[in-house]
């Protein structure tokens, strides 16, 4: 799995406050869980608005990854949990700034298992075998309680990648710009490395100046994953383990040969 993000003229619109965030596994405890990925944009903002962004995304950070005991999923959904809660709090303290303003993406991702929630108009798209999939469609149609408004994350998708999907988190802004300039072209390609994608929205300079805000691009591979199981065979309990299901794969066939 690889992570390369862009932040596209991040100065150009007023207001307008946008940040991307890739987690990873800070010890052994941590692996379990995978990874963790975070777009926010705020609209209409103040400059203190940008502390919101940065508080509400390590609150859901370290709630993630504070138990690994937990699945990913239920990982996720914790930490969810806590971001609602951080952002009640800012409510009954006043600021309601973010209401109506603050749009986010949260994405787990452990080897080939996926699980996000979304607020507000970020996008995320998965290009499988030369196909775009809206996969955050639904969660944009999710209700919302009249007594509950201040808690924005409601609902967690789940599904399965496989080897060289492509997952685009965009916010509003570039997700239009994507659309019209680099999606059919991305799309053509067998692999969408950072120096290709760099290299296109070189080319869009001009076109891509009335836009502003981020992108953050995961690639799947399934050489990570083989590489992720060599290095547990390599350590003492995975040597045990082979040698114990190496043990019960001979006495299994020793019964059908002599049977």
């Amino acid at each position: 799995m690889q992570v390369f993000d862009y932040h596209i003229n991040p100065k150009s619109k007023k207001g307008l406050i946008f940040k991307t965030f890739y987690f990873q596994p800070e010890n052994s405890n941590e692996k379990p869980l995978g990874n963790l990925c975070i777009v926010g944009e705020f609209s209409d903002s103040l400059s203190k608005d940008k502390k919101v962004l940065e508080d509400l995304s390590n609150i859901i950070k370290e709630e993630f990854f504070s138990d690994p005991h937990k699945t990913p999923a239920e990982g996720l959904k914790s930490a969810l949990k806590k971001g609602n809660q951080f952002l009640e709090e800012l409510s009954l303290q006043g600021n309601v700034r973010w209401l109506g303003n603050l749009s986010i993406a949260v994405i787990a991702i452990k080897d080939f298992d996926i699980h996000f929630s979304k607020a507000g108009n970020v996008k995320l798209l998965l290009l499988r075998s030369g196909e775009y999939h809206d996969i955050g469609e639904n969660l944009e149609f999710q209700k919302q309680s009249p007594d509950k408004s201040t808690q924005i994350f409601s609902n967690i998708a789940s599904g399965n990648l496989t080897d060289r999907d492509r997952i685009f988190i965009l916010t509003q802004d570039i997700f239009e710009f994507f659309h019209l300039r680099l999606a059919s072209r991305i799309s053509d390609l067998p692999i969408a490395t950072p120096k290709i994608i760099s290299a296109f929205l070189k080319e869009n300079k001009n076109e891509m100046k009335e836009y502003s805000g981020a992108m953050l691009v995961i690639t799947i591979n399934r050489k990570g994953i083989k590489k992720h199981w060599f290095r547990f065979l390599k350590n003492p309990l995975g040597k045990k383990i082979a040698l114990i299901v190496s043990l019960i794969i001979i006495l299994l066939l020793s019964c059908w040969i002599f049977r």
